[in-house]
């Protein structure tokens, strides 16, 4: 029953963070990068079998599709000189609706081709951090590709 409530405690920090306007900074990219290179280093130290390996990538690439598609109902705009971003309903629904597609679809993946799972237990959480990384680098790619002057006057300005 615990569980049910830290999911319930994750899920209020996620709406707020997706509705709330936050700068746009350089951690709109090294946050994932960190998530994929600590993902990939775990991974490195559990013996795990090619099609748990093409699992873990497949949520990596599911999750850059909904980043992607999020980033397009993502408001960038200026604030007292400062470039803010702002989700809306929209993006937390997609992101709401995302999270049993993707795990369908990667649990699927894994018993349709009778791939022994051994991310269970206490490296469960693995398959998730690939895929909020992939979500992540996907709605920061769409965003620099749609916004790259206000990227680039950003990362002036912190030089």
């Amino acid at each position: 029953m615990n569980y049910i409530w830290i999911v319930l405690l994750a899920v209020i920090v996620i709406t707020k963070r997706q509705l709330t306007p936050r700068p746009i900074s350089a951690g709109l990219v090294t946050f994932p990068l960190l998530l994929v290179c600590y993902g990939g280093y775990m991974v490195t130290q559990l013996s795990l079998g090619g099609g748990e390996i093409a699992s873990l990538l497949l949520s990596l690439a599911m999750g850059a599709a909904v980043g992607m598609y999020e980033g397009r109902f993502i408001r960038v705009f200026e604030q007292d000189g400062v470039y803010m971003r702002r989700g809306s309903l929209v993006t937390l629904g997609i992101w709401l609706l995302s999270i049993p597609v993707r795990f369908i679809v990667s649990f699927g993946f894994t018993q349709l081709l009778h791939i022994h799972v051994q991310l269970t237990g206490s490296n469960a959480y693995i398959p998730f951090l690939f895929s909020l990384a992939g979500i992540l680098l996907g709605r920061a790619v769409y965003l620099i590709v749609k916004y790259p002057g206000e990227f680039q006057r950003t990362a002036a300005a912190n030089r």
